[in-house]
Formats: C-alpha cells, sequence, structure tokens
C-alpha cells in the first residue's frame, strides 16, 4: 500500500473545504483527480446566479487554475462529469466548454441531471481527471458515434495505461435516439458501442476497472445490470469482475435517453482483480465491490450503500449513520486488495436529499486524516438502487 507519492491541494479559493477532511485536487503518480467545480467564491458563496453560460465559465476558469497550478494544462484533462440542475443547460455548458479546451483533443465526458448541488443557486459542477505524466494523448470517436463529433467530446480519450470512456448514449451516426425510453435495449447498444471503443484504444471489457451506469428511471438499474452481467460478461469468475455503479438522474443528453455508461480502463500488466465482501448484497454476483488490473495503481470502487448481505436497509433515516457504514463498506473492500481509506484519491457522493452532502462531508472528518482528503464531488441524485438508501458515495484509490 503506497500512500507518500501524493500531494493534497486546497488552495485560497476553495477555502471552505478547509471545514472538512476534503481537497480540491489530489494528484497521484500521473493523474490529477479535480473535485467538482463550481460558481462559487472561497466560502461556498454561489456567483452569477441563474446565468448558466456564466457560472460555466468560472467553474472552468476554477478548472485550469487547479490543473495549472499542478504543472499541468487543459490538454491533460482525459475525462469530464458534469451534473446539472437542469440537464436542458447541458448544451450551454458544452458551447462555454469549446473556449476552454483544445479543438480536436477533447476528452471523454458524461452529462447529466441532477436534483441539486451544494446550494440552490449552483446550476452546474464540472469534475475532471487529468494525466499530468509523459506519452501521447490519443482521443478517438467511432463511425457509430459521429454526431459527437460536432461536441467538444471523444467517446474515448487514452494517455499511458488509462483509457476514459464517455458516457454512452444510444444512439445512430447521426445521433438520433435509439429506442426511446426503453432501458434494455438502450443498455445492449450502448454496451455494443463500449465495446467498439474499447477497441479502438486498444482494450476489451476485460481492462475496466470502473463502471457507471446513470438511468433516467431509477427502475432501470435492474436492465442495465442485469445485461451486463449475464449477457455481457456471463463467464467471467467472480473475482475477475469489474466494480459497477448505479444511479438515477434527472435527465441524460437528449429526450429519450434513459442510459448513459461510462468506463475506465487500465491496461497495466496483469489480470483484473475483484474483491467483494458478505456485508455488500451483491457479493455473489458479477459485480465487484472494488476491482483494479493485478499489476496496476489504480481501484474502482461500486458506490456503495446502507444495506446488509441481504438487502436489508441499515440505518434507516440516519443520514450519518448511513454515511459511516458506506465508509465501512469501501473500508472492506479495499482491505481485500491490500489497500486502506488511505489509498482513497477521489469520492462522488450521490445524495437522495442534496442538502444531505455537509452532514456526509462531515462523517468524512471520521475517516480521512486532515490534510489528507479526496477530491470530493457531491451530486443530489433522484434514486439509488433501493428506496431507503439515502446516498451512495463512489470512489476511486490508487495503491
Amino acid at each position: 500500500m503506497n500512500t507518500t507519492d501524493r500531494q493534497f491541494s486546497v488552495p485560497a479559493s476553495h477555502k471552505w473545504m478547509e471545514r472538512y477532511v476534503a481537497s480540491a485536487t489530489v494528484r497521484c503518480g500521473d493523474l490529477l483527480f479535480i473535485a467538482g467545480q463550481t460558481a462559487t467564491d472561497a466560502a461556498l458563496t454561489p456567483e452569477a446566479r441563474g446565468d448558466t453560460r456564466a457560472q460555466a465559465r468560472i467553474a472552468f476558469a476554477k478548472l485550469r487554475a487547479l490543473i495549472e497550478a499542478a504543472g499541468g494544462t487543459m490538454d491533460d484533462i482525459l475525462d469530464i462529469m458534469s451534473f446539472h440542475t437542469d440537464p436542458r443547460d447541458i448544451d450551454t455548458v458544452l458551447d462555454v466548454a469549446r473556449e476552454w479546451l483544445p479543438q480536436g483533443r477533447y476528452p471523454a465526458w458524461t452529462a447529466f441531471g441532477s436534483t441539486g448541488l451544494q446550494h440552490p443557486d449552483i446550476r452546474v459542477s464540472i469534475r475532471a481527471i487529468a494525466h499530468l505524466g509523459k506519452g501521447e494523448k490519443k482521443c478517438f470517436t467511432p463511425d457509430s458515434m459521429a454526431w459527437l463529433r460536432n461536441l467538444p467530446i471523444s467517446a474515448g480519450c487514452r494517455k499511458g495505461d488509462y483509457l476514459f470512456v464517455s458516457g454512452i448514449l444510444s444512439s445512430d451516426a447521426a445521433g438520433n435516439v435509439l429506442d426511446p425510453s426503453h432501458h434494455d435495449k438502450q443498455a445492449r447498444t450502448a454496451y455494443v458501442r463500449l465495446k467498439e471503443v474499447l477497441a479502438a484504444g486498444g482494450g476489451t471489457f476485460d481492462d475496466i476497472v470502473d463502471m457507471i451506469a446513470f438511468n433516467q428511471d431509477a427502475r432501470g438499474m435492474d436492465d442495465s445490470v442485469d445485461i451486463w452481467c449475464n449477457e455481457i460478461i456471463p463467464e467471467k469468475a467472480i473475482d475477475t469482475v469489474t466494480a459497477y455503479t448505479a444511479i438515477a438522474t434527472t435527465g441524460l443528453y437528449r429526450l429519450g435517453h434513459v442510459g448513459a455508461y461510462r468506463a475506465i480502463a487500465d491496461f497495466s500488466p496483469g489480470p483484473r482483480v475483484a474483491s467483494n465482501i458478505p456485508s455488500v448484497h451483491w457479493h455473489a454476483q458479477r459485480i465487484g465491490g472494488a476491482s483494479k488490473k493485478k499489476g496496476g495503481r489504480l481501484i474502482g470502487i461500486a458506490g456503495q450503500v446502507a444495506s446488509d448481505g441481504q438487502k436489508n436497509i441499515i440505518a434507516r433515516g440516519d443520514t450519518a449513520a448511513q454515511a459511516r457504514y458506506c465508509f465501512g463498506q469501501i473500508k472492506g473492500v479495499l482491505e481485500k486488495l491490500g489497500a486502506s481509506l488511505d489509498n482513497v484519491v477521489e469520492i462522488t457522493s450521490f445524495h437522495k436529499d442534496p442538502r444531505a452532502w455537509e452532514i456526509v462531508m462531515g462523517v468524512g472528518k471520521e475517516v480521512f486524516k486532515p490534510g489528507r482528503g479526496p477530491a470530493w464531488t457531491t451530486v443530489g441524485a433522484t434514486g439509488l438502487y433501493l428506496e431507503g438508501y439515502l446516498h451512495e458515495i463512489y470512489a476511486l484509490a490508487m495503491v
């Protein structure tokens, strides 16, 4: 377990984070993990209220300042997730992004709607991962996804051992929505597209160490997960599968899109290995609680929730207690891979009530060491896998 080669940053522009054990950025090796950037001042007071375009510019300016402070540039960004309180604003934010991102070298990008961010007047949050090491950045979009070439988005973006894949949507090459509102059919199409992007980057499903499905209707999670487990990887041993997170959102890029599928692949040597613990209710399914390449550093951690191995809800209605349980589950799956909570470099916590973020980040002070908190993004979500979950905590770790 290596926790010595990481750098944590909480600059003056993010002074509010000092109240919690959270960082604006965490660098580990070549990767820089950047918490969701919003149009807020150092005290988390919203700026440019009601103006999505202006808020996006402020968020990108903060993002660039953080990357440059770490010694990188905007061209080093491989992956963006953006969270929108109104998914109709996604195109506005993408339009602003053209002002900040190098043309033709766009990162992978996953955009979706949120029920709320850290303040009711924040309209967009932009989270990113950059690669500051040596090597060529390669961005590609298969012909089957040609419509993305009109946007500041690459279907896949690779540098070094890491390939980030945009949230894959069920569209034809012109961008028309295929099988509107059909979760199962859209999932199958998206998995075919995902395979194409992986192949373009030199990989296969076996290289994925982290997978997230975003569903507009929480009831679509079952289709997404069942098709993945039973049709895409039906022969995989449980200890060789990937971490898989499922979250419900208020909306995706276009009306009719009901699923988006985002992945991280690692081309480090060795097979993929996965861990799970009996207190995770999917421990006997083809979903890892955490997964990594045997010779790699990056660990994908499936979104952890407050239920036991039989799907019984833990601490029903208790925000802080559920958060503690989730962190305990993260600790458990990491330990089986020879890691610990000290290895966590990034958290995205999804909340049924977006106002719960302060309580959950407060629990983080019990979990993480002062000055060594993860890059942390909080997002309101319409639904989680079971009724009774108050939040789901998704994370990445580096060993």
